[in-house]
């Protein structure tokens, strides 16, 4: 019988110490590998807004393709090292006007036409998502939209693994909780927000316009299997 392993408690130094070291490793990162697709899937939701937020932003790899998008993007992090990381690496496109932690004056004075939150609901425990769902709602402008992307109905224990030394298991992109359609929509409701749409897809699949391109994906979905989505969206405004 194999033994019954306690699971590891993140606390804040651990988080950040685990990103700090991860973050020498770009391949890693979701917004590395799909950042073009994760932007071009937000299109439409971006589309008239002016100012555009990446909360939790990271070492800032969306943000380069939410540039695309919209005339002024800034970044957030809680990380001074993603920020000074950040701000080194996208200083030079036009439209990005920089990367600042969330405690930052700069921003906490700003109001947002857009925030997008991508992958990052899953990390947080109670605590820490209660405040980054009302740091949200306080920064998004009356007339705004937030867009939250998370694993869709993630199953944790595929992802675990043993830390030797302590003998305790951790989700290996150290995940905490997982959502599904019902549970975040609820839980983004509770916080003040009305939910304008639920999605489920996939976004590391690039987005395609072209009858071709719809065509081909249509007939692969046919012939083969059923369209898989991994990710799951929630399109939220402030509840009146």
């Amino acid at each position: 019988m194999s033994p019954n392993y306690p699971q590891m408690q993140w606390t804040p130094e651990r988080v950040s110490r685990f990103w700090d070291w991860q973050s020498q490793y770009p391949e890693v990162y979701f917004t590395f590998q799909f950042g073009k697709n994760i932007a071009a899937s937000l299109q439409g939701f971006l589309a008239g807004r002016r100012r555009v937020l990446d909360y939790g932003c990271g070492v800032g790899y969306l943000l380069p393709h939410l540039c695309a998008y919209a005339p002024e993007v800034y970044g957030t992090d809680p990380s001074e090292e993603s920020v000074a990381r950040t701000n080194e690496r996208v200083s030079g496109i036009a439209s990005f006007k920089g990367a600042f932690l969330t405690s930052d004056p700069v921003i906490r004075d700003m109001k947002f036409d857009a925030i997008v939150c991508i992958e990052v609901v899953e990390h947080l425990d109670d605590a820490a998502l209660d405040a980054v769902l009302a740091d949200v709602r306080g920064l998004l402008a009356p007339s705004g939209v937030a867009i939250f992307t998370t694993p869709n109905d993630e199953n944790l224990s595929k992802n675990m693994i043993l830390c030797p030394a302590s003998g305790e298991v951790f989700h290996r992109w150290q995940h905490v909780r997982n959502w599904n359609r019902e549970s975040l929509p609820a839980r983004l409701r509770a916080a003040g927000f009305s939910v304008d749409k639920v999605i489920e897809t996939n976004m590391s699949v690039a987005v395609t316009k072209s009858p071709l391109g719809l065509l081909k994906r249509l007939l692969k979905q046919f012939l083969f299997k059923p369209p898989k989505t991994p990710h799951l969206g929630c399109v939220v405004s402030l509840q009146r």
